[in-house]
């Protein structure tokens, strides 16, 4: 792989073996490889812990989980937040950091967001034992950034959510709910 990376830059127009890029393609092929783990590991296991005795009666929301994905369109860099609401079936509660490990480990591969989006919401739900699961993401893609319309200021939100959850619930979380975008300033007049 080593090689074909090594075409590639000469193919642009550099020299691989100068000393700045002799190790790149190592280098470029150890972070495709960590960008897109999610595809050679199994998805984390969710431990869940009682809630002794008591019933937890309303949903959890948890806010503005950090991800990197790649586009694959372009196999740029996808950088954003995601949102998870839910509300359990039962007296059992998941860790918290298995929910980000989830949706990090989902996120590491080539994706389309729309799509990142509505498969998050289907398998959370099993995987949560959630009564229904709604889901934001909001994400800057660095294809629109830096290449193509060059907009450094556009980002994607997308929402989906599974069965289960009212109209009424569905209409209040699409109002309540909002994510931040991670901002990355390309240019700027100092």
């Amino acid at each position: 792989m080593e090689r074909y990376i090594s075409k590639i830059i000469e193919f642009l127009g550099d020299d691989p073996g100068r000393p700045g890029l002799r190790e790149t393609p190592r280098r470029f092929l150890n972070a495709l490889l960590e960008l897109t783990y999610g595809l050679r590991e199994s998805p984390p296991s969710i431990k869940f812990f009682p809630m002794e005795g008591n019933k937890y009666v309303g949903r959890i929301s948890i806010n503005d989980i950090e991800f990197v994905s790649l586009c694959e369109h372009h196999l740029l860099p996808v950088m954003g937040t995601v949102t998870v609401v839910y509300e359990p079936l039962n007296s059992e509660v998941p860790g918290l950091s298995k929910v980000a490990r989830y949706v990090k480990w989902l996120a590491a591969r080539p994706m389309l967001q729309e799509r990142f989006t509505v498969r998050l919401a289907n398998e959370l739900k099993e995987v949560l034992h959630a009564k229904y699961v709604y889901v934001r993401v909001c994400a800057l893609h660095m294809c629109a950034m830096i290449r193509g319309v060059k907009d450094e200021d556009m980002y994607m939100v997308t929402e989906a959510w599974t069965d289960g959850i009212s109209s009424d619930e569905l209409k209040e979380l699409r109002n309540s709910v909002h994510c931040k975008v991670p901002k990355i300033v390309l240019t700027k007049e100092y």
